[in-house]
């Protein structure tokens, strides 16, 4: 059984790109229907792991995620287009989703019952628009909210060209991670955007012999006394709380993942 475990991580800036009336000119252009979207199909592929159908849905796009850890970011769920997602890990096909990720199932954070469940469901009554990774962008763009690549599902399973389109686009910023770098199908530009996942199975010299050693990364601990010259701890950490209990930093104003 795993333990609970900390975290720590490196750190690393997300600069803005747009202007006030670049940002009010590309959301003017888009059609009406498409401004007033929260939640959006941004993409439908093929996972490069057992060659599932998946499809990428985008929610929260004005910033309404009621996620407390996290704060008003888009969520972004990469999900088995003809399987729910509840039953896909039952069956073992959320490796089309997840990859090698060793906290997959009943170990991972993410409650596929709620949110992946939700979105699914939805998806499966052809409930979303889609709509470009370029035009997401622009919506986010003009909200100013930032972005949660993988709120449920590795974003390495998805082209990086699709992550470029959108992040370029927006401007606001970004949270990634990714346990699939040591794959060899895995685009190594993923690195570019998301920080390398390094949980009990890993470790920061293996992904420093594959990658080079300025790449960054989020690592699993079992005490902040193991950090590494170079980490700290995840500033959202449940022991920096405010005494009501709310966290003192959420993921969109830290924005370092």
């Amino acid at each position: 059984m795993i333990q609970p475990l900390e975290f720590s991580m490196a750190i690393a800036g997300r600069p803005k790109v747009y202007t006030t009336d670049q940002i009010n000119d590309r959301f003017k252009a888009l059609p009406k229907a498409i401004q007033k979207l929260d939640g959006a199909v941004i993409y439908e592929g093929f996972s490069p792991v057992l060659k599932k159908k998946i499809v990428v849905i985008i929610s929260g796009m004005k910033g309404s995620s009621q996620n407390k850890k996290t704060g008003p970011m888009a969520q972004i769920d990469i999900l088995i287009q003809d399987t729910h997602p509840v039953e896909a890990v039952k069956l073992g096909i959320d490796e089309a989703i997840c990859g090698s990720c060793p906290l997959r199932g009943d170990i991972c954070y993410v409650r596929t019952g709620h949110g992946p469940a939700s979105k699914w469901r939805k998806y499966s009554v052809d409930g979303y628009e889609r709509i470009t990774p370029d035009q997401a962008g622009i919506i986010l763009a003009k909200h100013g909210v930032t972005s949660r690549l993988g709120a449920y599902g590795d974003p390495a399973m998805i082209p990086f060209e699709i992550w470029q389109e959108l992040l370029s686009s927006s401007g606001t910023g970004h949270t990634s991670y990714t346990h699939q770098w040591k794959q060899p199908w895995f685009d190594p530009r993923h690195l570019q955007i998301s920080m390398a996942s390094i949980d009990h199975e890993n470790t920061v010299t293996q992904l420093q012999e594959l990658h080079g050693e300025h790449v960054r990364y989020y690592r699993l601990v079992d005490s902040y006394e193991n950090l590494l010259p170079g980490e700290i701890k995840c500033p959202s950490d449940s022991e920096t709380r405010n005494e009501d209990g709310t966290r003192k930093i959420t993921c969109a104003e830290c924005g370092l993942c």
